[in-house]
């Protein structure tokens, strides 16, 4: 009789992360696919950089003689924001070699959703202990603007996002900032200005005669990219992110012509990183075109993580409900109260306490502005009135899948 090889009921468990480590991957360097990844060359906006340059050369020439403010508009993915990246590091470089005190900060008004928090980001880069509480935000802009008299610097001030801001807040911001400098009399201007937004609203509802001829005369506008052009953004990223032969030429036209649709780097960069890790799952040495067909099916360029990781959670519960109610009634639009039973029933399913009506209607204009979702007030053919809840591009089944992984 065979005895049992006692030996086998101790086998060692699978390290499954050494596994993982020890396969080959497709790519060098993922860092170079990363949305905060700014490069050094940025093709086809040689001229946008151009323009920037030339607009802001005051604040090295002649510093404090003139306060610029500047409007950057444009789709999403079209580079808005790695120009004005690449753009002001550059300006801050020439002032150093030139001991000007010049500092830029860059805000996302997404993130820092009211006048005040904004203000405070800014004092706080020079000031990292000054109190979150206890100032009104006039205080706090006073502040900014001692400091920078006293210390002798100059600010170049990017408001990014800045179309949602002013959808949510009004133009108050634009208005107090460009007044600031607008009202000192002979002194150092020492805080210019660049908004960027899709579309920044623009029109003598808003602003004063004044600001608003400044604005209108210094918008730049950024076009989609054409499929050539995201060619050679892509060609930039693989020489860097990826192992030589590791994408077939097939694929990068691929991915060119979908996104080509939109004009939209950020996305054909996401799914050229999407399309790598599938080859790293299947054990592959090549990017092939299914790859990234796959990558297209399991993602939409209008959901970015950047900005759903910032909305708070029952904002992410009120989506999700959304998306799920819309899926089920196969209709365009559905009705808030039908949106808030399905709020209700997700948030028991994640063990939260659902909120009352009013703040459910807050909710929804905030995503509403955020673009997200798209509310509108009920017309003919409903009984009274109501706000009507719709996806103007996202698939709703898509937008849920992306809800719940984000949640989980």
């Amino acid at each position: 009789m065979l005895k049992p090889n006692r030996s086998s009921w101790f086998l060692m468990p699978r390290d499954y992360v050494e596994d993982e480590l020890g396969r080959t991957s497709v790519f060098k360097s993922e860092k170079y696919l990363s949305i905060d990844y700014v490069p050094e060359n940025l093709p086809h906006r040689e001229t946008e950089l151009r323009t920037l340059a030339q607009s802001f050369k005051t604040m090295i020439t002649s510093p404090g003689q003139t306060s610029q403010k500047f409007i950057i508009q444009g789709p999403v993915g079209t580079g808005k924001t790695a120009v004005t990246k690449r753009f002001s590091e550059q300006l801050v470089q020439a002032a150093v070699r030139r001991k000007i005190r010049l500092r830029k900060i860059h805000i996302n008004c997404r993130v820092n959703k009211s006048e005040y928090l904004v203000y405070l980001k800014i004092l706080r880069t020079f000031k990292p202990n000054f109190p979150r509480r206890g100032h009104s935000p006039e205080e706090v802009l006073q502040m900014i603007i001692e400091v920078l008299d006293a210390e002798d610097r100059y600010l170049l001030l990017i408001l990014d996002e800045l179309d949602y801001f002013i959808k949510q807040k009004g133009v108050d911001i634009i208005y107090n900032l460009t007044r600031l400098m607008d009202d000192r009399l002979n002194a150092p201007q020492r805080l210019s200005i660049i908004g960027i937004g899709r579309k920044i609203p623009l029109d003598d509802s808003a602003f004063d005669a004044s600001t608003l001829s400044t604005l209108q005369r210094n918008v730049l506008y950024f076009e989609k990219y054409t499929s050539n052009a995201l060619r050679d953004i892509l060609s930039e990223r693989i020489k860097m992110a990826f192992e030589p032969g590791a994408i077939m030429e097939e694929t990068i036209s691929l991915i060119c012509d979908i996104a080509s649709n939109r004009g939209d780097a950020r996305y054909a960069i996401e799914l050229l990183w999407r399309g790598g890790k599938q080859a790293d799952a299947v054990g592959s040495d090549v990017i092939i075109p299914d790859y990234v067909r796959k990558a297209k099916a399991d993602t939409h360029p209008e959901l970015r993580e950047e900005v759903f990781e910032t909305l708070p959670l029952h904002n992410k519960l009120l989506l999700l409900a959304a998306a799920r109610q819309l899926k089920e009634a196969r209709s365009v639009y559905v009705t808030i109260g039908e949106v808030e039973e399905m709020y209700q029933a997700v948030c028991e399913e994640f063990g939260k306490q659902s909120r009352a009506h009013t703040q459910i209607w807050e909710w929804v204009q905030d995503l509403d502005a955020h673009g997200v979702i798209d509310a509108k007030k009920s017309g003919v053919g409903q009984r009274g009135q109501t706000t009507l809840i719709g996806l103007s591009d996202v698939p709703a089944d898509l937008l849920e899948q992306f809800m719940v992984n984000l949640l989980e």
